[in-house]
């Protein structure tokens, strides 16, 4: 249970915490006077008993009382949960500094000095339950952020352990139709005319290009979800960057676009999983290809960074992106505008899951860019403990 912040059409309860019954008829009468509702308590033990059975708006505590003093009783209060933000002023003759630092540090909200001065008094309680309202609002909303950011996280584990099951059961259905459409193109049992030949491949490339597609679903899900693991090896980098070559020349001659590597003569020994290596070059390469128009060049360099570490970088003068748009792009499904997405087909996980891949190997990603000047894709990887520099084959 937490203070609850009174309405401007209620009183504010007021508990005055005193031994000196003179003192507490006349802070009654005065508080009374000025529209509070007020109760009494003789110590801190009455004081405590009064607020855990109806917690005040607000406790004016003396010090010195027997029993339980000022002290004792703002950190019982400040103890108990159904106290522990309530709103406590104290009012003591030990106005010495050492006094008033004690006060503080047993939880005391301010510190008033007796005797009274009963106008300054009412100002302070209501500048003390002004604040007291701004403070329990900042509480709720602070309660209400929380519990929005846990049912956002707990909607993201169910998003992603759903993406990851779903993405499981149709990559099944997916090897079977890739499968025998391969072997009704190829004829293995027997040469199908032309066109059947024909459809064959085409449901066989579209059932590859689904299956690309579901198992980045799959690797983003499992990335998001701290389910990826990485099957660290010692990795030949120009053998990776070779094989990666291999698809993405393909793809660029069919494209019209120029490709070219170069590798630097000495580069880092590199201790990485070579597979998600080769899938990170092969994201970004491919996404280089397809939005840089026939004529245009994509170029993929790897050079040892000065503290010993492996860089690439991938540079293309394709349509570029705006700076504006690039936290779209670097999201997961982001789609960068209307009419590109519909002239270069893709579901925007790439980049998004490049990036992951980059950061589960310790390393950054990063890309710079401009429309229609092309972009700039840059993967550092950090030096691998106890490496040396080796020539590239």
């Amino acid at each position: 249970m937490s203070l609850l912040p009174f309405s401007e059409d209620r009183k504010a309860s007021i508990l005055i915490v005193d031994d000196d019954d003179i003192v507490r008829a006349i802070m009654r009468a005065e508080l009374e006077a000025d529209g509070f509702q007020v109760s009494e308590a003789g110590d801190g033990i009455e004081a405590c008993q009064s607020c855990w059975s109806q917690l005040p708006d607000l406790v004016i505590a003396d010090v010195i009382m027997p029993r339980m003093d000022g002290f004792t009783l703002c950190r019982e209060l400040r103890a108990n949960p159904v106290s522990q933000f309530v709103p406590i002023l104290q009012a003591t003759a030990l106005d010495d500094v050492a006094s008033i630092e004690k006060a503080y540090e047993a939880g005391a909200t301010d510190f008033i000095g007796k005797p009274l001065q009963w106008t300054i008094l009412k100002y302070r309680v209501r500048y003390m339950l002004r604040s007291a309202r701004v403070f329990e609002a900042l509480r709720h909303n602070q309660e209400a952020l929380i519990a929005a950011k846990d049912a956002a996280e707990a909607a993201n584990r169910a998003k992603s352990d759903f993406l990851a099951n779903m993405s499981h059961e149709l990559r099944t259905p997916l090897n079977a139709i890739i499968g025998f459409s391969t072997i009704m193109h190829q004829g293995t049992f027997g040469q199908l005319n032309a066109r059947y030949a024909e459809y064959a491949g085409m449901v066989c490339d579209s059932g590859t290009h689904l299956l690309a597609i579901i198992n980045n679903i799959l690797d983003l899900a499992k990335a998001e979800s701290d389910k990826l693991e990485l099957r660290e090896e010692d990795v030949d980098i120009a053998r990776v960057v070779a094989l990666s070559s291999t698809i993405v020349r393909e793809m660029a001659e069919k494209a019209g676009v120029d490709y070219d590597v170069t590798l630097a003569e000495v580069l880092p020994h590199v201790r990485a999983d070579s597979s998600r290596m080769s899938q990170i070059l092969i994201n970004l390469l491919g996404n280089a290809v397809k939005f840089t128009p026939s004529g245009g060049k994509v170029s993929l360099s790897a050079v040892a960074t000065p503290d010993g570490g492996l860089e690439f970088r991938i540079t293309d003068t394709g349509i570029g992106i705006a700076k504006d748009k690039m936290d779209v792009a670097m999201s997961p499904f982001g789609q960068i505008e209307g009419a590109l997405s519909r002239k270069y087909d893709g579901t925007g996980l790439g980049l998004p899951l490049t990036k992951r891949l980059v950061e589960m190997h310790g390393g950054t990603f990063s890309l710079s860019s401009e429309p229609g000047q092309g972009t700039v894709a840059t993967v550092r990887l950090p030096k691998t403990p106890g490496a040396n520099l080796l020539m590239a084959s």
